[in-house]
């Protein structure tokens, strides 16, 4: 068995990525080489993009190193779980549990 992926630049120019996925002895020995196979297409097309992604971050003025954006998506869940604390969301609650019990507020 092989897989192949079929990359369309938007120049119109494709390139192909090939690898094999030979079966493995035993039980689900197929479904393993499967796996394995998978796992080196992904490998194989992330290196082919990550030039093209680089480029394109530098056409677009914003060729931060990759190290910057983990440090954004940690701001990004720390103000999110802020803002949960704010609004007393309970996040662990699930939709079989009946809603919370409501109190009446008396207007002065």
């Amino acid at each position: 068995m092989e897989l192949v992926a079929e990359l369309r630049g938007r120049d119109g120019q494709t390139r192909s990525v090939r690898v094999p996925c030979p079966a493995e002895e035993g039980e689900g020995g197929q479904l393993r080489g499967l796996r394995r196979g998978l796992a080196e297409l992904q490998e194989r097309v992330v290196e082919l993009l990550a030039p093209l992604v680089q480029e394109e971050r530098e056409a677009a003025g914003g060729g931060r190193p990759r190290g910057d954006v983990e440090g954004d998506d940690e701001e990004e869940e720390e103000e999110e779980e802020e803002g949960e604390d704010e609004n007393n969301i309970d996040t662990k609650a699930s939709a079989d549990d009946p809603p919370p019990k409501r109190t009446k507020v008396q207007q002065p």
